[in-house]
C-alpha cells in the first residue's frame, strides 16, 4: 500500500516477505540499543537470524509483520509486528522506527495500517508493553487514541490498548 505519512513523507507499507531478510538486517544495524530495547523489552546489542527469521514467515496465520518502505530507496523505515491469540478477539504489537526516521509520521500510518488490519481481521483489542521511559511511542499512542495505564506486573512498563 503506497500512501504519504501525515507530513507528506511517501511510504509503502507491506507485510514482510521471504526475500526482505536482507532489508531486514540492514534496518536492524541502523537502529540505536535504545530502540531495540523498546522494541524487544530485552537488551540485545543485535536482532539474531531467529528473530528474523520469524518476522519473515509467511505460514503462521496468528502473526504477520508489517515494513514501512521508503518509496524512493525501499530501504526499511520502520517495521511493527501484530501477533494475534487463538481465539483472535485480542493481538498484541510491537514496533520499531530508525532514529533518522522519526517525527515524519511513519510510525503513526505505520500503527493506523495495523490497527486497522487488526480490526478488519476481526480482532476486538490490540495492546502492547512499552518502557515507560519511551515517552514518544506513549503520545503518539495516547493521540491515536489508545489508553495507556501501568503494567500490573511491572512498574517499568506501561500497558498500551486499544479496543474496536
Amino acid at each position: 500500500m503506497c500512501t504519504s505519512t501525515t507530513v507528506g513523507v511517501p511510504i509503502t507499507i507491506t507485510p514482510a516477505r521471504r526475500e526482505d531478510r536482507a532489508l531486514l538486517e540492514a534496518f536492524f544495524e541502523r537502529v540505536s540499543p535504545q530502540d531495540l530495547y523498546y522494541r524487544f523489552l530485552t537488551g540485545m546489542k543485535k536482532v539474531d537470524k531467529q528473530r528474523i527469521d520469524a518476522m519473515v514467515r509467511d505460514d503462521d496465520d496468528l502473526s504477520i509483520d508489517f515494513l514501512a518502505l521508503d518509496s524512493k530507496t525501499e530501504e526499511i523505515l520502520a517495521t511493527a509486528i501484530l501477533v494475534a491469540e487463538n481465539d483472535f478477539e485480542t493481538a498484541e504489537f510491537a514496533m520499531c522506527t530508525r532514529d533518522d526516521a522519526k517525527g515524519k509520521g511513519i510510525s503513526w500510518a505505520l500503527l493506523d495500517h495495523a490497527a486497522r488490519y487488526a480490526e478488519a481481521m476481526g480482532v476486538k483489542r490490540i495492546y502492547s508493553l512499552q518502557s515507560a521511559a519511551h515517552s514518544d511511542a506513549l503520545q503518539l499512542e495516547q493521540e491515536m487514541g489508545f489508553k495507556v495505564r501501568p503494567s500490573p506486573d511491572d512498574p517499568a512498563l506501561k500497558l498500551v490498548e486499544k479496543t474496536f
